[in-house]
């Protein structure tokens, strides 16, 4: 099945309008969606370039091993996301939610990070490389091991954070 047709299914199991639970395993898209309700999916070892996700919640959901190159993430719900091993080149996170959210062994190079709020969410190995933004906030931030090497961020406000 494609990694459309099961986003899609997910959508509308989450919705009640039948469809089946997803879990995205290996595949490889470049589709736009928007105002889906993708809480709780996995993408595992998934391959993402030139995707655009608009209003989606993905909260609760769990992404491992998955590359994004050039995605857009724009007014997304990636609260209680957990998330592992996966690699951003070049994306861009416009007004976005993370509260909560766990980001472990991930790399973010070349994005762009505005708008977006990360209250009670763990960093532990992340690196951001290279990276700029602007109205960035989190209260409660934990962070181990994080690497900001080349990047820039403009009226960050991190109240109560704990980062190295």
């Amino acid at each position: 099945m494609s990694t459309q047709q099961l986003i899609i299914d997910h959508d509308r199991w989450r919705k009640d309008w039948g469809g089946a639970p997803a879990g995205v395993a290996g595949q490889a898209d470049t589709q736009a969606y928007a105002g889906l309700d993708l809480g709780g999916i996995t993408f595992e070892a998934s391959t993402f370039t030139g995707s655009v996700f608009s209003t989606i919640n993905f909260a609760d959901a769990s992404w491992k091993g998955c590359q994004f190159t050039n995605c857009t993430f724009c007014q997304c719900d990636l609260e209680r996301l957990r998330m592992t091993g996966c690699t951003f080149i070049g994306c861009t996170f416009g007004d976005c939610r993370f509260a909560g959210a766990w980001l472990a062994a991930s790399s973010f190079t070349g994005c762009d990070w505005d708008e977006l709020n990360f209250d009670g969410a763990c960093w532990t190995r992340l690196k951001l490389l290279s990276c700029s933004g602007t109205r960035i906030s989190a209260n409660g931030l934990r962070g181990q091991e994080v690497d900001f090497n080349g990047s820039c961020f403009q009226d960050m406000q991190l109240v109560n954070a704990e980062i190295n």
